[in-house]
């Protein structure tokens, strides 16, 4: 009896496969080979007679490494190919220079002035073209020539590092100049680049860069002198004719009749209408919501979300709809409770319920209000003149206090069950939010960079602690959590894990700081167990540095600027306390656009000491900020952990 081998054969290779693809040797060279593809497709992209250096641009806007280089030694072997040594030497030799300036000034510098990398380009692009012009006598077409290659340079190496950084309209530019490149690659008389093109602008009609992408592909396309005439107007009337078609056999087929009748009209000729049929069958198979950005139209899985957030709202209406606790009766009821019980069945009880009922009625509400504030009836509340009269004393004033008593539980459970149900509607209405929540994007590069340092140490110098810190990044969004659970040690640990993970999943759905802290206080509640953990909750804009900073239940927080140190909370109840508009986190604005730094403490490492230390500190660092304030507290002792987060903003890497 045979082995079949080939199913084991292809498990070990798709186990070779994804041991390979991880490690990162294999991620550096593959960027490497699709930089150097990037830059020989490149190579043949051109404007009529001129050829564009969008090698040279795309080797600029990644920057120095491997796939800088990459994408210049593909754009040379580029221009041998297709163009001759002779024509490419002008483009090549401009990219060289540029490589070789990246190597002297470095990375960083090119990073933090955004304008070093396109600047460079352009000036080497017209200090190599000069020298040419030299032999052309400068000529005005070579003149003019020169500088769209040098516009071409600078505004390509913008757009390329927007491109491949961002999404929108900027990501369709590197896919159209891989067109114009294709168009210069010929086999048996047919031009890859018009069949790219024609795939790329159907790949695009079920996103809203139908349009831009049929235009950019047109063009590209029209300009080349290997390329197409006409084809920006029959591809942009097919763009407008099959885009808003819901299924994609129907907008296919109204997008190739729209193409047919272009062609017909205006004489684009027939390699177009192949290219569009082959484009059309290539273009079902890529991934055109990842390509340009945008996901396709809301599916039953949206629809389902959308529904589940409908009833968690429904669901919060109607116990928000529920009536408050209701207020207890009078204590008039409960002195009749207590007389039918324990004054029935006494010889006075005519006496003292029915001929001088007034009198006895107003003694006993002129010691309500000393009994209820009190919780508890004593003898001294009556006057004499009723204990002179009242013959079973001790079991009316036990029968007032199991009264009093009951009075007391009654409306301790209604007020729990109110709660609840007012924690529970917020928990709906967060869910049902977080449901229907659209995803965070980012349009730019932020201006900041966080720079975090946290300390930590445990009760008595223990290296375990039971605070706990996370940051995160969320959209424009920076989040910082300092969580101190209650006690010390593992199981304090534990508690403040928790408190991190809940609010960190809370607000990656999308919640807001305040809903997620609600939550969080909600859950303590219908615990019940008596454990919390104090919060510190920081949420700050990396475009714009202003923030806010949440405090419920934690040590006061510092804002130490350069000429003075601000204390920011003061003591107030953990979370797990109650609920309503009485508990409820405290929020300060602030900012640290200007080189401020925020310092979060837990209880253990705040005080008058760390304040000192942090208003003497003159650096800017804040591993050296964080150091100190644990150090200067450890003389203090004490019986609890210690943990120090410093935060503050640098500018970011402008690229």
């Amino acid at each position: 009896m045979g082995v079949n081998v080939r199913p084991a054969a292809r498990e070990a290779l798709r186990q070779l496969g994804n041991r390979w693809s991880g490690h990162p040797a294999a991620s550096a060279v593959g960027q490497c080979l699709a930089a150097a593809a990037g830059g020989l497709i490149l190579a043949g992209a051109a404007a009529g007679p001129v050829l564009l250096p969008l090698p040279l641009a795309l080797s600029m806007a990644l920057g120095l490494g491997l796939r800088s280089f990459g994408a210049y030694a593909g754009g040379c072997l580029g221009y041998a190919l297709l163009w001759g040594w002779d024509r490419g030497m002008e483009s090549m030799a401009a990219g060289l220079l540029a490589e070789a300036c990246l190597c002297i000034f470095g990375d960083q510098l090119s990073r933090e002035n955004r304008w070093f990398a396109p600047g460079s380009a352009a000036v080497f692009t017209l200090l190599v073209g000069f020298l040419f012009l030299l032999e052309q006598r400068f000529a005005p077409a070579a003149v003019w020539q020169l500088a769209l290659r040098a516009g071409v340079a600078s505004g390509g190496c913008v757009l390329f590092r927007r491109g491949l950084l961002e999404e929108g309209l900027t990501r369709l530019l590197l896919p159209a100049a891989l067109v114009s490149g294709l168009c210069a690659w010929e086999a048996g008389g047919f031009s890859p680049g018009l069949a790219a093109g024609c795939m790329l602008s159907a790949a695009a009609l079920p996103t809203p860069a139908a349009l831009p992408a049929a235009v950019l592909c047109g063009l590209a396309l029209e300009l080349h002198p290997r390329g197409c005439g006409g084809a920006a107007a029959v591809l942009l009337l097919a763009a407008l004719l099959a885009r808003d078609r819901k299924r994609w056999l129907t907008a296919m087929g109204c997008w190739l009749l729209a193409v047919l009748a272009g062609v017909l009209l205006t004489g684009a000729g027939p390699q177009l209408l192949a290219a569009a049929i082959l484009g059309g069958a290539l273009a079902r198979l890529l991934p055109a919501g990842r390509l340009f950005g945008w996901e396709r139209a809301a599916g039953r899985g949206d629809a389902r979300l959308t529904a589940a957030a409908g009833l968690f709202a429904q669901l919060a209406k109607t116990l928000e709809a529920a009536v408050p606790p209701r207020t207890d009766p009078e204590t008039a009821a409960a002195f009749d409770r207590v007389a039918d019980r324990v004054c029935r069945l006494c010889s006075q009880f005519d006496d003292c319920w029915g001929r001088r009922l007034g009198e006895t009625c107003a003694m006993l509400d002129r010691a309500a209000p000393a009994m209820e504030a009190r919780g508890k009836a004593v003898q001294e509340d009556l006057p004499e003149a009723f204990w002179s009269r009242c013959r079973h004393s001790e079991g009316f004033l036990a029968a007032i206090n199991r009264e009093l008593d009951d009075r007391s539980c009654r409306r301790q459970s209604r007020r729990r069950l109110y709660e609840s149900r007012v924690v529970v509607a917020r928990q709906f209405q967060t869910l049902a939010r977080a449901l229907v929540q659209p995803p965070q994007r980012t349009e730019s590069a932020p201006r900041f960079t966080p720079e975090l340092c946290c300390r930590s140490r445990g009760r008595g110098g223990a290296p375990l602690s039971g605070d706990q810190t996370a940051s995160f990044c969320q959209g424009q969004w920076y989040y910082v959590l300092l969580c101190d659970g209650m006690g010390a040690g593992r199981a304090a640990r534990a508690e403040a894990g928790t408190a991190v993970a809940v609010l960190r999943q809370l607000l990656q759905a999308g919640a807001t700081p305040q809903e997620a802290m609600e939550s969080l206080n909600g859950l303590y509640l219908l615990r019940d167990d008596g454990a919390f953990a104090t919060v510190d909750l920081l949420q700050i804009s990396l475009f714009s540095g202003e923030g806010t900073l949440y405090k419920w239940g934690a040590a006061p927080s510092y804002l130490k600027t350069k000429g003075e140190v601000r204390q920011i909370g003061t003591a107030s109840p953990p979370p797990g306390i109650g609920a309503g508009e009485a508990h409820r986190p405290e929020e300060t604005r602030l900012s640290l656009a200007r080189g401020e730094m925020l310092v979060l403490v837990s209880d253990g490492a705040g005080g008058e000491m760390a304040e000192r230390f942090i208003r003497q500190y003159g650096g800017h660092a804040p591993e050296d900020l964080a150091t100190g304030v644990l150090r200067c507290t450890e003389a203090q002792g004490g019986e609890d952990d210690r943990t120090a987060a410093v935060l503050a903003l640098r500018r970011a890497v402008s690229l």
